[in-house]
């Protein structure tokens, strides 16, 4: 389909283009391949018709294409560039290359051609151009670390092919309530699951994104028993065998105050978790040539030093990285001081472990809005990843996580709100404009608190037309996305679009109350509504037909509104 000038500068790095164009003929890109990336051309999987590309192969080593296309497409191997960094260039003679120093690289400078992409009738059209794009961050994806029901499979399988296609390269299997996870550490998998787990990190395998597995057996493990780490190694061999190579202990959510023979043995926690993490670096790099290990310390979050970082930085094994979620568990902003601050604290590189949009404390809410508050410098501080924990509702969080890519990838550029126009326009298509209505009534109040200006300044004003304007947007788009081809994003969201259109209700009730003279019954058919709102077990950030009530001195009980969530902060 091909995308704008403004998002073009936007989405890639450096883009260089003088606004001359490449037309050429046929419906469909057809590209004669030659490669100079590897001489095994070991280009398999990356070069999958699709987009309106079709990649014409050699017949084989020294036979020529006998269809020459209509371009050239030549892959190269450049050393210089960044690890998934890449360098497109399209020519005004129809010669297309492609560099790169990773086979991530040449994918995402394969879906850059992909999406510069115009197809009008017969005619393809491409901008000469040239695009020089790196990331900000090695390490930049997704962490299942919430609390609550875990994802299904598929739900993984479609967030490792969902990261694919957003330049994330990192999927984190930590579910706080797979009890396999945590309190069942020791237990081996069972087998249906262990298959499951598998089947994932084939899927990762084949979108080029890295499988973390990740085990946290802080609560109870005893740094004296040789049985205790003889079952933590046979967790780990086991994944071992199936081809996983990055690993991460984590040590967050406990009690890490020592007792007994691990406080005999050991004295401070902060000793305790860098001895146990040493013992897994050892034990890994036993088994693997190469390998990652990160760890996520009981103090993952904080803005000062103590005795335990002090521990962690001078006996954590160097090449070990470290989480941390910046300087709250949810912290509303990570700027210059904090990252820099905390990185000499702990001494390794540092891991933002980025409790967004995780809801997870906020089980009746959803949190569609784009991250903000992130140093643009962050990669130039110490930190070598960022890593997103979504909601337990994987198909809402896309929305949040499609702005996360865009800082993962270059954070030195991103804004916000475009890339927050961008994601919606991506997940909702046609409907766009009735979803980023819905995403402006449920922002993250524990990260943002500049919500909801119009509709409090229509209730200081009591703008009755205003707010019945609201209202029917509000009703009308709630039809329309509970209609939404997405059928994922219609089965996850229905509670809060149900919600909404009940306080659209609500809010008809209490205009018919204000109403002079007041009609029959308008106080039973406003607590009628109240109830029906509450039943859905839900609530939108915006809150606005109890706001409403409130501002325009229509009284409620206020039990109702303390269970249905108003009373706390928003």
């Amino acid at each position: 389909m091909g995308i704008s000038l403004r998002d073009c500068q936007y989405l890639f790095r450096d883009y260089y283009a003088g606004g001359e164009e490449l037309v050429l003929e046929g419906p469909q890109l057809r590209c004669e391949l030659a490669s100079r990336y590897a001489m095994n051309q070991d280009v398999q999987g990356l070069l999958e018709d699709g987009g309106g590309i079709q990649i014409l192969k050699p017949a084989g080593p020294g036979v020529a294409t006998a269809d020459k296309g209509n371009a050239e497409l030549m892959l190269e191997y450049d050393g210089s560039l960044a690890a998934d960094g890449y360098r497109l260039v399209i020519g005004k003679e129809a010669k297309l290359v492609v560099a790169a120093s990773s086979r991530r690289g040449l994918k995402y400078g394969l879906e850059a051609l992909k999406q510069l992409l115009t197809i009008e009738g017969d005619c393809c059209r491409l901008p000469v151009v040239t695009v020089e794009d790196e990331p900000s961050f090695p390490v930049r994806g997704i962490i299942e670390g919430f609390y609550g029901t875990p994802w299904s499979f598929a739900d993984r399988m479609d967030a490792v092919r969902y990261m694919g296609g957003h330049r994330m390269n990192a999927f984190m299997y930590a579910p706080k309530d797979d009890p396999y996870h945590r309190e069942l550490w020791r237990e081996p998998y069972p087998d249906d699951i262990f298959a499951g787990i598998h089947e994932l990190k084939q899927e990762c395998d084949k979108h080029l994104v890295d499988f973390y597995y990740c085990i946290s057996p802080g609560n109870d493990l005893e740094f004296r028993s040789k049985e205790d780490f003889s079952r933590l190694e046979e967790k780990l061999a086991a994944m071992i065998a199936v081809g996983v190579r990055h690993f991460a202990l984590l040590m967050d959510d406990i009690d890490y105050v020592l007792t007994g023979d691990n406080r005999q043995f050991l004295e401070r926690s902060g000793a305790a978790h860098a001895y146990v993490t040493n013992r897994v670096y050892d034990y890994l790099a036993s088994c693997l040539p190469s390998f990652t290990l990160a760890m996520c310390p009981s103090e993952y979050w904080s803005y000062w030093n103590t005795e335990y970082k002090k521990d962690i930085r001078e006996q954590l094994h160097p090449n070990v990285k470290v989480f941390w979620t910046g300087y709250f568990v949810f912290a509303p902003e990570i700027g210059r001081k904090h990252a820099e601050d905390n990185r000499s604290y702990y001494g390794h590189e540092l891991w933002l472990w980025d409790n967004v949009p995780v809801n997870d404390c906020d089980k009746d809410r959803l949190f569609l809005d784009p991250v903000r508050g992130r140093s643009s410098r962050l990669g130039q501080l110490g930190h070598t990843a960022v890593v997103a924990n979504p909601m337990n509702q994987w198909e809402c969080s896309k929305i949040t996580l499609t702005t996360m890519s865009h800082y993962m990838w270059n954070s030195e550029r991103y804004m916000p709100e475009l890339s927050w126009e961008l994601s919606v326009r991506e997940f909702a298509g046609e409907l766009a404009d009735e979803m980023m209505f819905f995403c402006q009534q449920n922002l993250n109040s524990r990260l943002y608190s500049g919500g909801y200006p119009e509709l409090e300044d229509a209730l200081a004003r009591r703008d009755l037309a205003w707010l019945d304007s609201y209202f029917s947007r509000l009703e009308q788009a709630a039809e329309r996305l509970g209609g939404l081809s997405n059928a994922k994003f219609a089965e996850e969201a229905g509670p809060w679009l149900r919600r909404a259109t009940a306080d659209a209700a609500l809010w008809q009730a209490i205009r018919r109350q204000l109403a002079k003279p007041r009609q029959p019954k308008a106080r039973e058919e406003v607590l009628q509504c109240l109830a029906t709102c509450r039943s859905y077990g839900v609530r939108l950030g915006s809150d606005p037909a109890i706001r409403a009530a409130e501002a325009l001195g229509v009284k409620l009980p206020e039990e109702l509104k303390k269970e249905d969530g108003h009373d706390e902060a928003q």
